[in-house]
């Protein structure tokens, strides 16, 4: 047998008296109070100081190793991040129907991926996964998640949420399999459930498992943990909701409030502690009375159903049943957004006349699949007409079918020019209005990066003061190009690269005000929660940009996650800006299923532009003013320009 490795053990059959009076001696020591103790296959508390022997305190003797830079720490396990991790015995998994597995946990912020938290299985020959149930926190952009796989990772019967573990403060994740389902709690809340699981634990590896880990992969060439753990427990059964809240760590926890006015679920957010009230336009926040859900036998204070106001944020103090505290702040905001009904992402906002454009995608569709592009209107900003579809790639485009992605418009002598991307090329289409009918040129405009990386998608057109008129693309790689005058073609010996852009991934995007050229663009994959969007500055169109960090990101506290590919619009004859960008659907929201919203864009007095600070409630009604704007730079009053 390898170092190392021991086969779990199951008590010997005794009489029913015998039994109960080992029960007694060997009944768990540290389970917190009120905590379920029953079920328990074993439990290692990971609170020694010395050793290398992980104790099992169930009686069962499933005691773990200690290998590689896993060392004691304050009362905890911690994980070096190298090869250290807990070697556990074998057949852990053995005979069960269900499971839980729940695990206290500190994801250091340095945590590479991909890395499991803990493994239950086998590892093949060639070092891959074979066989298992796992859990990893995921990233801050990517949601965490747990699978069971009666093989390797394409087998997965997976339980995935759309957010990751925060990192650096403790949390509780649990996975509970049972009845064909599987649910992942965070912090005791439910954040993730499938109902079409039909492996059981037990069935892995026919119930021999050899790769039983804490703090490293099934998989060799994944990560190894790194951060810190500590009470550990494998259960025979799913716990039910309530004795997950009922876990030490959850004990102070809000899991659900329940409020008539709310819009969308509450978002509690245990990395502040914070909960956001999302509630209907017009609600009186002043006198709010929401049900607060609790651990059993916790309290909380103001008392859960008393009126409050809550237009400014209030301090609520959760106490649990064994006595612990923990202080939550609570806020009720009028989410008036998204302002586009329905999925759309990749927003070109643009004016004409005194009207305002959106130009998106179609979202919603498995694999970014849609066929058309729609156009939306407004006077004001706030209300939104849709204008219906503009150009379908099926009908109205001979070179793609498919991939209806990221359009943009420029105007030219009463001519409006839609470019899109389809099928991982860019085209352009000519229409006499903002909402066409488009005709397509016939063929791609750009049908491929010049240095053959990434994608050629997410035009973005820009009009300078001078009246010359650029396309900027790129994923992967950055381009920008001046236009012919009939705006449908180029020089491609014009092409030039943008190179410098910190951590650039797609979706540029360009303006000028008052002689500097402001470039943003996104970070990051659109399925990550934390795309974002960066910024360049340059006193060129072609650059060279001088980087300016992150201008928009996600806001957990307000559920805003994946902020991105954003254009931006000034009001004609004034100074005020606004950016629109997609996020995730709130709620339930992914890379897949995006909406749009505006919000203001200010600039600093040095000239740059500040951080977006991101809301549910959009921005306020904005008309196009009627007067012309003399005194004003001639950029300020050029209609149809970004």
């Amino acid at each position: 047998m390898p170092y190392g490795r021991r086969t779990a053990r199951s008590l010997p059959r005794r009489s029913l008296i015998t039994t109960l009076a080992l029960a007694l001696v060997l009944a768990p020591t540290v389970p917190a109070a009120g905590a379920p103790d029953t079920g328990l296959v074993a439990h290692w508390p990971l609170d020694a100081s010395s050793g290398t022997v992980a104790a099992d305190v169930t009686g069962h003797g499933h005691d773990g190793t200690l290998v590689g830079d896993a060392r004691w720490a304050d009362g905890t396990l911690e994980f070096g991040g190298t090869d250290g991790h807990v070697d556990l015995p074998d057949d852990l998994l053995a005979g069960l129907d269900a499971t839980t597995v729940s695990v206290d946990v500190l994801i250091d912020p340095a945590q590479p991926t991909p890395y499991f938290l803990y493994g239950f299985g086998n590892t093949g020959a060639n070092g891959d996964g074979d066989g298992y149930l796992f859990a990893t926190g995921g990233t801050a952009g990517e949601g965490l998640r747990a699978a069971l796989a009666p093989g390797d990772w394409t087998t997965e019967q997976q339980v995935a949420a759309g957010r990751g573990v925060g990192r650096g403060t403790w949390h509780n994740l649990v996975l509970t399999v049972g009845d064909s389902t599987g649910v992942l709690y965070l912090d005791g809340v439910e954040v993730a459930r499938n109902t079409g699981v039909t492996l059981k634990p037990g069935e892995i590896g026919a119930g021999h498992t050899t790769a039983n880990y804490l703090g490293r992969s099934l998989y060799n060439a994944d990560r190894h943990f790194k951060g810190r753990m500590r009470d550990v427990r494998l259960y025979d059964r799913a716990l039910s909701g309530d004795e997950i809240a009922s876990l030490s760590h959850n004990g102070t926890v809000i899991r659900s409030v329940d409020l008539p006015e709310l819009a969308v679920p509450a978002v509690i957010d245990p990395d502040s502690s914070t909960i956001t009230l999302p509630v209907k336009p017009g609600t009186r926040r002043h006198k709010l009375a929401p049900v607060l859900g609790l651990a059993p036998g916790a309290s909380v204070t103001p008392d859960s159903g008393r009126r409050v106001d809550l237009r400014r944020p209030v301090k609520y103090t959760v106490t649990s049943a064994n006595g612990r505290t923990r202080e939550w702040t609570v806020v009720a905001r009028e989410m008036r957004s998204p302002v586009l009904p329905g999925y759309n992402a990749d927003p070109n906002i643009a004016v004409f006349g005194d009207t305002y454009y959106i130009y998106a995608t179609s979202d919603g569709f498995p694999g970014w699949g849609s066929t058309t592009f729609r156009a939306w209107s407004s006077k004001d900003l706030v209300t939104w007409a849709d204008r219906g579809v503009i150009l379908d790639l099926g009908p109205d485009v001979s070179w793609a079918d498919g991939r209806a992605w990221a359009p943009t418009i420029a105007e030219r002598d009463g001519r409006y020019y839609f470019y899109f991307s389809a099928d991982a090329k860019i085209g352009v289409a000519v229409g006499e209005s903002p909402t066409g009918p488009f005709r397509d040129s016939g063929q791609p405009l750009v049908s491929a990066n010049p240095d053959g990386r990434g994608q050629a998608i997410d035009p973005a057109a820009f009009t300078d003061d001078d009246g010359r008129a650029y396309l900027y693309w790129g994923n992967g790689s950055a381009f920008v190009v001046p236009l012919n005058a009939d705006m449908v073609s180029f020089d491609p010996a014009a092409v030039r690269k943008i190179d410098g852009l910190a951590d650039f991934r797609e979706g540029l995007f360009m303006v000028r005000r008052q002689g500097l050229y402001h470039l943003t663009y996104s970070i990051d994959d659109t399925r990550s929660a934390d795309y974002r969007v960066g910024y360049a500055t340059a006193t060129s169109p072609f650059g060279p940009f001088t980087n300016r960090g992150v201008v928009l990101r996600a806001d957990r506290s307000q559920g805003i996650l994946g902020t991105g590919h954003n254009s931006v619009l000034r009001v004609p004859g004034t100074d005020d800006w606004y950016i629109a960008y997609h996020r995730f659907a709130i709620p339930g929201g992914d890379g897949m299923h995006r909406e749009t919203t505006i919000d203001r864009l200010t600039f600093s007095a040095d000239g740059l532009l500040e951080p977006v600070v991101p809301t549910l409630e959009s921005v306020p009604p904005r008309r196009v003013p009627a007067t012309a704007c003399p005194g004003h730079p001639t950029d300020w009053c050029t209609p149809g320009r970004n």
